[in-house]
C-alpha cells in the first residue's frame, strides 16, 4: 500500500531576479519577468501532474513562488528528476538568479509535525545547496547560451496582456508559451469558480490613444509633478500565520484565500474611474503586490486597499489569536525622472518595504518617511491646505521649502527610519518662524487654514511643540502636488 506524501516546493531569489534587468526598455523586461515569476509556479506543479498523469486534485496549492502537492511514495522519485530538471532549467534562464528547492515527506503524525519536517528540509537544502550535488558544480561557470532570447521576458509580458492561454513543453520546462506549448492552462483575470484556469490578473492602463500607457504616459496624467512611481506591498507575517496553521486543509485554505484576494481586489481597484487611466499591475503573488502608475494614484490605491485589506481581514482572521497576517505593509517609491529605470525604483520600492517592516509593521513608506495607517490622512489634510494656499489663494510655492527646512534642521542625520514626534529645543522660535511663512491675514477663511495647518505641523500646545512626522509626509506631498520642483 503506498503512503500519502507531502511535497512543499519555493523558488528562491526573486527580489535578485525582479531587479537584474539589463534590457533596453526595463519596463517591458519588468512586466515580463513579473508575469513568467507569477506564473510559473502556477505552470510548474501542473505540469508535473500532467507529466505523469495524475489527477489535478493532487495540487493542494500554488501560486506566490511556491507549490504543495500530495503524492505517494512511488510517484516521489518521478516527481525528483522533473524538479531537477525544471530547477536547471529555470536557474540558466534567470542567469543563476533563481533557485528551486523542494522537500517532501510522508502524511505521518499531525500537519504542524509535518511542516516542520518540510520547513526543516527546505532550510538545510537553502542553506547547503551544494550537499548532494554532482562533483562538476566546482569547475568553471559557462553561462547558459541565451543569446538568442534575450528579449524573452519582454517578449512574454507583450504577448501576455492578450493571451487566452499559458503553455509549457517537456523539452523546455523553464519556458513558458503563450496560446502554445505541449500543455496548456486557460489563463482568468478574475477569480472564479473554473479550477483549471489559473487565476492572473491582467490590468494595463491606457493612454489617450487607447495604447498601453508608457511610464512617461502615466508621469504626465499625475497631479503636479510629472512623475511616475511604483508601490509595493506585502502582508506583515503571512509566513509565521502558515506555519501556525493546524491542519493541512487549514493551509491550503489560507494559501488560496489569501492569493484570490489580491487577484480580485486588485483587478476590481484598478478599474475604478481613479484608477483605469494611472494605474498599471505589476505582479501579484501570494500574500505580496506590485503596481505602476502616476504617483498620486498610487498613494490613493495604497490607502484604499489597505482599507479593504482591515475588513478582509477582519472577516477572515477574526478567530485567529495574535496579529499574524492581519496588517499589511506597503512602500511607495517616486521615480527621480521621467527615463529613470524601471528595475531600479521597483528595487527602490523594495528596499524601503524590507526596512518599514523590519522597524514597525502595517505601516506606509512615502516620501521619505514611514507613518502609521491612520496617520496618513493628517498628512493628506495638511497636504490640501498648502495645496489650497497655492492655487486658490495664489500664495508662491515656495513657502513649502521653507516649511521643510524647519524639518530638515530639527531632525538629525541619526533618525531611524522609524518617524516620531520630534521635540523642539526652542518652541517659541518654531512657532515664530511658522507665522512668518504664513502670515496673518484679514481673510478669516485664511486664518482659520492656517491655524489648521500650524496644528497639523506641531500640534495644538505651543509651549511643549513637536513637529509631527505626518507633517514632514505632508510638506513632500503638497511640495509634489503643487509642481514645486
Amino acid at each position: 500500500m503506498s503512503l500519502q506524501v507531502f511535497l512543499q516546493a519555493q523558488l528562491r531569489g526573486s527580489e535578485r531576479f525582479l531587479t537584474a534587468s539589463s534590457h533596453p526598455d526595463t519596463l517591458a523586461d519588468l512586466i515580463g519577468r513579473c508575469g513568467w515569476l507569477s506564473l510559473i509556479c502556477e505552470v510548474l506543479p501542473r505540469a508535473l501532474l500532467a507529466e505523469m498523469k495524475l489527477s489535478r486534485m493532487l495540487l493542494g496549492s500554488s501560486g506566490g513562488e511556491q507549490f504543495l502537492l500530495v503524492l505517494t511514495d512511488d510517484s516521489i522519485e518521478a516527481a525528483n528528476e522533473f524538479l531537477t530538471r525544471a530547477g536547471n532549467a529555470i536557474s540558466a534562464r534567470s542567469q543563476g538568479a533563481l533557485q528551486l528547492v523542494w522537500a517532501s515527506t510522508e502524511n505521518l503524525g499531525a500537519w504542524p509535525t509535518v511542516r516542520k519536517r518540510l520547513d526543516e528540509d527546505l532550510a538545510h537544502k537553502t542553506a547547503a545547496p551544494l550537499a548532494k550535488g554532482p562533483a562538476d558544480k566546482f569547475q568553471p561557470f559557462v553561462p547558459a547560451n541565451l543569446e538568442t532570447e534575450d528579449n524573452y521576458f519582454a517578449d512574454f509580458g507583450i504577448q501576455l496582456r492578450s493571451a487566452t492561454l499559458i503553455g509549457w513543453t517537456p523539452d523546455e520546462p523553464a519556458k513558458l508559451s503563450c496560446d502554445g506549448g505541449s500543455y496548456s492552462w486557460p489563463l482568468k483575470d478574475q477569480v472564479g469558480p473554473d479550477e483549471d484556469a489559473i487565476s492572473f490578473p491582467r490590468r494595463v492602463a491606457l493612454n489617450d490613444s487607447e495604447e498601453p500607457a508608457t511610464l512617461a504616459d502615466l508621469a504626465h496624467v499625475a497631479e503636479g509633478i510629472p512623475r511616475w512611481a511604483i508601490l509595493r506591498g506585502d502582508v506583515d507575517n503571512f509566513d509565521l500565520r502558515l506555519r501556525r496553521a493546524d491542519s493541512i486543509e487549514e493551509h491550503i485554505h489560507l494559501s488560496v484565500l489569501f492569493k484570490e484576494f489580491f487577484a480580485g481586489e486588485l483587478s476590481v481597484l484598478c478599474t475604478l474611474p481613479e484608477f483605469w487611466r494611472k494605474v498599471s499591475i505589476l505582479y501579484r503573488g501570494g500574500d505580496d503586490f506590485a503596481v505602476y502608475g502616476s504617483w498620486d494614484a498610487l498613494v490613493a490605491l495604497g490607502r484604499e486597499l489597505q482599507r479593504v485589506y482591515d475588513k478582509f481581514a477582519d472577516q477572515n482572521l477574526h478567530s485567529f489569536p495574535g496579529l499574524e497576517a492581519k496588517t499589511i505593509s506597503m512602500a511607495l517609491a517616486v521615480a527621480p525622472s521621467i527615463d529613470a529605470s524601471a528595475a531600479t525604483v521597483f528595487e527602490e520600492a523594495g528596499q524601503q518595504l524590507r526596512a518599514t517592516k523590519t522597524t514597525e509593521i502595517g505601516t506606509f513608506h512615502l516620501f521619505g518617511r514611514t507613518l502609521e495607517w491612520k496617520r496618513v490622512s493628517d498628512a493628506e489634510e495638511l497636504k490640501n491646505g498648502l495645496v489650497k494656499l497655492v492655487k486658490q489663494f495664489g500664495y508662491s510655492a515656495d513657502f513649502i521649502h521653507d516649511l521643510a527646512s524647519i524639518y530638515r534642521e530639527a531632525y538629525s542625520a541619526q533618525a531611524t527610519r522609524r518617524a516620531k514626534a520630534v521635540r523642539v529645543d526652542k518652541p517659541w522660535r518654531t512657532y515664530m518662524r511658522l507665522s512668518r511663512v504664513i502670515p496673518v491675514s484679514r481673510n478669516k477663511e485664511w486664518n482659520n487654514l492656517r491655524t489648521s495647518l500650524i496644528t497639523n505641523l506641531i500640534g495644538k500646545k505651543t509651549a511643549n511643540l513637536k513637529l509631527r512626522p505626518s507633517g514632514r509626509v505632508g510638506l513632500e506631498w503638497a511640495r509634489m502636488a503643487a509642481g514645486n520642483v
